[in-house]
């Protein structure tokens, strides 16, 4: 089985020319596909009209981490404590997601990728949660983790009847790299997971051939394995609609 990778881009100053916006998939997230027997095509950041030809060759695509959606897919304007972003990736994924739902290709979506999916299908965004998010629950907690990427910080509640509940449980412990996070969820989703502070963890959509985690779970399933276990049903549902 075959599932596509979108890849990030090199945005920062290299010595060696070929990775100067260099296309890139995490090596983490490639190492999680082999060790299940699954073949990764990563997906370069191409042009909008080559998304439908790319999701051909696979069963299902992860959306990958990366920089902030830019604002002006969802309407606003960029605050002051708006991040990078990169125009010609937020085209082309924004445009995968939607065919990838008229295709019915299966969608894993992780960190920025949740916002992508949730901007695509209609969505908007907190652009900073430290000067928009109001928590409700508690104050709000450290989503910007200072530990490694591997360690995880902060519970997540998640929904028992729903597909991520069935993978991860319903009180993992998750790593947190984001500043930015779901605010109003796209029609076609719904919230399956939320942190102590309230902010959207995780959104689904009603087969579950949509999911998305706010989290990374590509940087923990070594030694984690409900979070390997979330990629394992990820390819067992892309295995079973690709049929």
């Amino acid at each position: 089985m075959r599932i596509g990778i979108t890849a990030d881009v090199n945005m920062g100053q290299s010595d060696t020319f070929r990775m100067t916006r260099a296309h890139i998939a995490q090596r983490t997230l490639v190492n999680a596909l082999i060790h299940n027997g699954i073949t990764p095509i990563v997906f370069p950041v191409a042009k909008p009209e080559m998304a439908a030809e790319l999701l051909e060759a696979v069963d299902g695509v992860i959306f990958t981490g990366g920089p902030d959606v830019a604002p002006i897919f969802y309407d606003e304007e960029p605050t002051v404590n708006t991040g990078i972003s990169y125009l010609p990736r937020d085209y082309f994924e924004l445009q995968l997601v939607k065919d990838a739902v008229k295709m019915h290709k299966p969608i894993l979506a992780i960190c920025r990728g949740l916002q992508v999916v949730n901007v695509a299908l209609g969505g908007t965004l907190y652009q900073d949660l430290n000067s928009q998010f109001k928590a409700t629950e508690q104050p709000l907690i450290q989503h910007t983790q200072r530990a490694k990427v591997f360690m995880p910080t902060h519970h997540v509640a998640v929904d028992k009847d729903s597909a991520m509940g069935k993978s991860v449980g319903v009180h993992p412990l998750v790593n947190s790299i984001h500043h930015q996070a779901a605010k109003k969820v796209a029609p076609l989703l719904h919230v399956t997971a939320t942190a102590p502070d309230g902010v959207i963890e995780g959104l689904e959509n009603a087969d579950t051939s949509i999911q998305c985690v706010q989290w990374h779970p590509e940087n923990i399933w070594k030694h984690m394995p409900e979070e390997n276990q979330l990629f394992v049903d990820f390819f067992e549902r892309a295995r079973k609609m690709s049929r």
